[in-house]
């Protein structure tokens, strides 16, 4: 394949893009197509490295099913009702999760890190689930399964052992969620996470809703523990929504903290209340993901797995106008580092996974929300139309 003409993030001009073998072999200003190679007219788009959904909740998803009928409750309400919903005869986890999946990739991600929930009503449904459709899509989507202890772990005997069976089942990564405030014992969770992480050489990801000082002291307990262990998968806070939440001087110091630490952050830019200060975190050197959550799941119908609009509502909620900051976004929503992957993007050697958008620039090319959009993986068109949510 060769792509011509296009604009490439982070440079002047247009170039050429030639592929061989799924990998990208040569940039240039002009590149001669080889005989019987199939070509794509760049004129007037951008390429973008393929989108990196770092934080979804496949499993969730509602896709496909009648209309859920949703009334304000509290966590545990939400988490019960989640359960009744999955527990029911005609759920199916891997129907729910290729559906959702499906809808990524044609809007554009070609890798994601998917939550599976485990808990001692559904077990390893899940997961089960979740191994089979990333085995099916694995030719269009690199996908990273963590094993999530969304309703707890105290709470719930047995949790613990159904964790350590899903990361035996091949699942990446191990999840914990709010070590204070749900777990109310937050030694002993972040230990339990980062101990069944050791054991399998298993990346980590734990949740932190906390705001405030209660979410500093959380973070601190992981960054204590990631300090002190080596493990061969990265660590990850998703939502550190209280950084926007305590003062910017003890914002800088945790964010120093979590740089030293190596531990990434996964943001998916919340509609309302604090929000991460993600330039703060990038120039700090700290991995930082974009991810789109759960689409049209049981807590609320509004998110959609559609990298684009996700990097919109990012500019707008950080206040990026320009065209800096526009590519910052951008680099944050197409970065693998939180997947272990720091050799993704668009250069010579790396991984032809890709995504043409109309644009001049590439602030426009997301900024205008684009219904068309060519997704390439490993060198192969496999999808070119923006999906909805139906």
């Amino acid at each position: 394949m060769i792509i011509q003409n296009v604009l490439l993030p982070h440079r002047t001009g247009r170039y050429d893009v030639l592929v061989d073998g799924g990998t990208v072999s040569a940039i240039a200003d002009s590149i001669e197509a080889p005989p019987g190679v199939p070509a794509i007219d760049g004129t007037g788009k951008v390429l973008l490295p393929g989108f990196v959904d770092a934080h979804s909740h496949l499993d969730k998803s509602m896709l496909g099913r009648p209309w859920y009928s949703r009334q304000p409750r509290d966590l545990d309400q939400l988490l019960a009702d989640e359960r009744a919903m999955r527990s029911a005869p005609d759920w199916d986890a891997a129907t729910q999760i290729r559906r959702n999946a499906e809808v990524m990739v044609a809007n554009g991600a070609t890798h994601t890190r998917a939550f599976a929930d485990v808990d001692t009503e559904i077990g390893l449904s899940g997961v089960e689930g979740m191994l089979q459709v990333r085995d099916e899509l694995r030719d269009s989507l690199t996908m990273q399964v963590i094993a999530f202890a969304q309703s707890g772990v105290s709470g719930r005997p047995g949790t613990a052992e159904l964790l350590d069976a899903a990361l035996a089942a091949g699942a990446d990564v191990v999840g914990g969620m709010d070590p204070c405030s749900y777990e109310r014992d937050p030694v002993e969770h972040v230990d339990l996470i980062f101990k069944l992480a050791e054991r399998h050489g298993a990346g980590v990801d734990i949740h932190l809703h906390e705001h405030g000082e209660l979410g500093a002291f959380s973070a601190s307990l992981i960054i204590e523990r990631a300090k002190a262990v080596q493990l061969p998968r990265p660590v990850v806070i998703s939502h550190p929504d209280f950084l926007g939440s305590v003062s910017a001087d003890r914002a800088a110091r945790i964010i120093d903290d979590l740089a030293e630490a190596g531990i990434g952050v996964t943001t998916c830019v919340p509609s309302g209340g604090p929000m991460p200060p993600v330039k703060a975190l990038a120039e700090a050197g700290v991995a930082v993901g974009v991810g789109c959550d759960g689409q049209l799941d049981s807590w609320g119908p509004f998110n959609r797995s559609d990298m684009v609009l996700k990097v919109y509502l990012l500019a707008w909620r950080c206040g990026f106008g320009g065209d800096e900051d526009l590519q910052l976004a951008v680099d944050l929503a197409t970065s693998g580092r939180v997947m272990g992957l720091p050799d993704h993007g668009v250069r010579e050697g790396s991984a032809a996974d890709f995504v043409l958008l109309p644009g001049a620039t590439v602030g426009e090319a997301v900024v205008g929300l684009p219904a068309e959009r060519v997704v390439v993986k490993a060198g192969r068109v496999i999808a070119e139309e923006a999906r909805d949510v139906r």
